[in-house]
């Protein structure tokens, strides 16, 4: 995004929450379309992608999620979550994966030609590749 500016909670707030709140997700769905590779300004990158959970009853939806970012590459950070081996793994998933998600719901702000945006969705801490339902033994 030309002339945008992001604002985001980092992994280390989360621990400050308010005494009481809580803000964790598990999501179990499956990835829908390419998993995006983002390199930040800082070198740092990031995956983006999209997971699709069926809804009971019928019906999905769709969930955007964010997994890092993680240190640039030859490069170690203490207490940064999410490293190059977990980034690599997940940039490897491909279109129709059944992934587990586990992060936070996260509102992004940014400006770009001159209007405020925003969007919610996943900070993954984690997330891994799981077997197809057809990969079960029946």
């Amino acid at each position: 995004m030309p002339n945008a500016q992001h604002t985001t909670t980092s992994a280390a707030d989360v621990g400050h929450d308010h005494p009481g709140d809580h803000n964790q997700v598990r999501l179990v769905g499956t990835v829908s379309g390419p998993i995006a590779r983002r390199r930040l300004p800082s070198g740092d990158e990031l995956a983006q992608l999209r997971v699709v959970v069926r809804r009971r009853g019928g019906g999905a939806d769709t969930i955007p999620v964010q997994l890092g970012p993680a240190p640039a590459p030859g490069e170690r950070r203490r207490g940064q979550p999410i490293g190059r081996r977990e980034l690599a793994r997940a940039l490897r998933l491909g279109d129709g994966a059944r992934v587990e998600v586990v992060g936070r719901i996260r509102r992004r702000w940014w400006a770009a030609d001159g209007a405020r945006h925003s969007r919610v969705e996943v900070a993954a801490d984690r997330l891994v590749g799981l077997p197809s339902p057809s990969d079960a033994v029946g």
